[in-house]
């Protein structure tokens, strides 16, 4: 006889498995967030590229999530190269300094 916590854990463990492996994840360790992002490296040119997600792994591409594409530093003398056509979820969106100038004044006039 099965107890409840036995059939439980084969129940989860169903759900957990079930396509999770058509996601693919954030190389960086300990990250669990979906990659929106590859980057890859031209040791040549010394130029990092972050791209848009590739629509199927590459050996030569490292997946990553909006955030640690967004964060990554690259080696001193190196080039960091952003193509993402998609811009970042974790993007801060940043008004232009024209909206800076009429927000002011709109806040001064008292309206």
């Amino acid at each position: 006889m099965k107890t409840a916590l036995g059939n439980k854990s084969r129940i989860v463990r169903a759900v957990a498995g079930k396509g999770n492996n058509d996601v693919r994840r954030c190389y960086r360790n300990g990250c669990r967030w979906p990659a929106s992002a590859s980057l890859t490296y031209a040791y040549a040119q010394k130029v990092v590229r972050i791209e848009d997600l590739t629509p199927q792994p590459h050996p030569a591409a490292y997946d990553l999530c909006a955030a640690h594409a967004e964060r990554l530093a690259v080696p001193l003398g190196w080039l960091k190269e952003d193509l993402r056509v998609v811009p970042p979820a974790v993007t801060p969106i940043r008004p232009e300094v024209g909206s800076w100038e009429t927000a002011a004044d709109a806040s001064a006039s008292g309206a």
